[in-house]
């Protein structure tokens, strides 16, 4: 958002120089704002002057260069215009999340896919670092106690929509030699010059990457890490392509600086979008933050700091103080004007080695090994807190394509990206097992609770009926039925899996302790006195047949038609049945 945010520090420099004028009693030319090329605005020599205090003019001021780092590369023209304008796109913001992903990709390319995006300048489409700045301010924070030097730096940038087409060749020849484009907001934004950027500066020979900015109040992390990959996000160890960037900032929306999150669900929503990453790309992403914003929001999360590369923000001649937990940073973004500039902590080598080897990443700090087998990942943070119960692993994490699962001595975890990481033991997980891994896996999809007495999945629940010492199978649309109409509060406990009806237009059904749910002429639930009376007749093979409605009123009764032409009727304490068809 380079011109943007020019145009806005130029019209505040201006107030202020108009502000020390009218303090030293020279006059003062009152200017109008007026729209700069790029959308920002400044204040603008042949405005109309609403009103003349004297004969003095004040002009516009240029806006004030940006203080650089410390660099032992070449030097930059960090003064340069950002070319091109913004870029522009059309259709609303599409859902990219779904519970069951596709298979994982291997290429760090970006996807060619249509996706709908938001124009520049509408919802979802923040710059990095644009709260930062609106939040902290810009070239005039305090220099912090523990101001960090920076002893060799590589200059770099970071990109977005609002820097529209970028003339690579100039950023090469001011010293640029990196940059991460900005690809993703929450589940539903992509930027629209993605590609351009993203290619573009890889033809003029940047190592490049990828950033989502993150809305930990819109979905899982999980989810939006999914999003992100699938959306230009991955990374590979080809030499060209950096690692992804989650940028971490404060709240563009109503909500609070922190989304409503406290401390520990903000570290909990960090690790699940940096697991699912790490799981699908080999690497952990860099997180972008500044120190206040961290510190407020995330607090003393030593166990992503110590195993994730820091992009710290700071407007400011010095790194300053680190957000918690870290003694290094790896990026530092230390001005965003003309446009947003970052500075590598280390030299051109060093740079080359980030970008290539996943090993620079310390290690998981979920990563454990116990009975033989290394548990990591989000598999491995969920292990961390179900290791008693479900005792050692007896096997490896199995990739499955759309997500990874680890059996243990007596349970199970199963992750994907649109379900996050859970775990199964005791009667849930010996039924799920017993139907075979492959196929509870096509027939469930992943789990989406945790426990052993019941259990939801993508596609239906494992529910322990201890008076029938049995666990019971909900699924498909009778399942959905069995959700909305309150689960067990409603229909009891399921007595059976789902069954063959045995005639009555019943094709499946199920049996729960105070009803049933049938499908045939669609998804029908009997249940209370009706079904009482129902199942005395012999339920679906009997006289009435299955249901075709749910119950409805009628006057005073309560109704419900079934298969062979009856209606049964409660009112008054009784039902009645009546043959309302031949």
């Amino acid at each position: 958002m380079a011109s943007g945010r020019s145009g806005i520090r130029s019209l505040l420099i201006g107030v202020s120089v108009m502000a020390a004028l009218a303090v030293s009693g020279a006059a003062i030319t009152t200017v109008t704002a007026v729209a700069a090329p790029g959308g920002g605005s400044t204040p603008g020599a042949g405005a109309g002057s609403a009103q003349t205090g004297g004969t003095g003019g004040v002009g516009s001021p240029a806006a004030e260069p940006s203080s650089s780092p410390a660099s032992t590369s070449a030097a930059s023209s960090d003064s340069e215009s950002s070319a091109g304008t913004s870029g522009a796109s059309s259709g609303d913001p599409s859902d990219g999340g779904s519970s069951e992903p596709s298979a994982a990709t291997t290429s760090a390319e970006p996807s060619t896919e249509a996706t709908a995006s938001i124009s520049p300048g509408d919802p979802q489409d923040h710059p990095m670092g644009s709260q930062i700045a609106k939040h902290e301010g810009v070239s005039s924070q305090a220099m912090a106690p523990r101001a960090l030097a920076v002893t060799a730096s590589v200059p770099g940038l970071d990109v977005s929509s609002h820097d529209g087409a970028v003339d690579w060749a100039s950023r090469w020849s001011a010293g640029k030699r990196f940059v991460w484009a900005k690809a993703t907001e929450g589940t539903s934004y992509t930027n629209p010059e993605f590609a351009s950027q993203y290619n573009g500066s890889a033809n003029q020979g940047f190592i490049r990457g990828a950033y989502h900015f993150a809305l930990p109040n819109n979905s899982s992390g999980s989810a939006q890490a999914k999003y992100f990959s699938d959306n230009g996000g991955g990374w590979s160890g080809d030499g060209k392509t950096l690692p992804g960037a989650l940028d971490m900032e404060y709240n563009p929306y109503s909500g609070g600086s922190c989304y409503g999150l406290s401390q520990a669900q903000m570290a909990s929503w960090v690790r699940d979008f940096s697991s699912y990453y790490l799981n699908r790309w080999g690497r952990y992403p860099i997180i972008y933050t500044s120190a206040s914003w961290w510190d407020q929001c995330v607090g003393t999360a030593t166990s992503i700091s110590s195993a994730q590369p820091l992009w710290t923000a700071r407007y400011a001649s010095a790194v300053g103080t680190l957000p918690a937990g870290w003694t290094r940073h790896t990026v530092w973004q230390y001005a965003e004007t003309p446009y947003d500039l970052d500075s590598f902590n280390g030299t051109s080598a060093e740079l080359a080695t980030f970008a290539r080897t996943a090993g620079t990443t310390p290690a998981d700090p979920c990563t454990t090994t116990a009975g033989g087998y290394r548990v990591s990942g989000a598999i491995g943070c969920k292990y961390a807190t179900a290791k008693s119960v479900l005792g050692n692993p007896v096997g490896a994490m199995v990739n499955r394509g759309d997500g990874y699962y680890q059996l243990f001595a007596n349970g199970a975890i199963t992750y994907s990206g649109g379900t996050g990481a859970h775990e199964i033991h005791g009667s849930v997980f010996s039924r799920w097992k017993g139907l075979g891994v492959d196929a509870a896996f096509n027939r469930l999809g992943y789990a989406t609770g945790d426990g052993n007495t019941d259990v939801t999945f993508g596609r239906g629940e494992i529910v322990w009926n201890a008076g029938r010492a049995r666990a019971y199978i909900v699924e498909g649309g009778i399942w959905q039925a069995y959700r909305k109409i309150g689960g067990s509060t409603a229909m009891g406990l399921p007595k059976s899996d789902m069954v063959a009806g045995r005639g009555g237009g019943v094709m499946k059904m199920n049996w729960f302790e105070s009803g049933a749910i049938t499908w045939g002429s669609g998804i029908h639930v009997v249940r209370g006195a009706i079904y009482t009376a129902w199942t005395r007749s012999g339920s679906e093979a009997g006289v009435y047949g299955g249901p075709i409605t749910d119950t409805y009123r009628s006057g005073t009764a309560i109704k419900q038609n079934f298969y062979h032409g009856y209606t049964l009727s409660y009112a008054g304490g009784t039902v009645s049945a009546a043959r309302t068809t031949g």
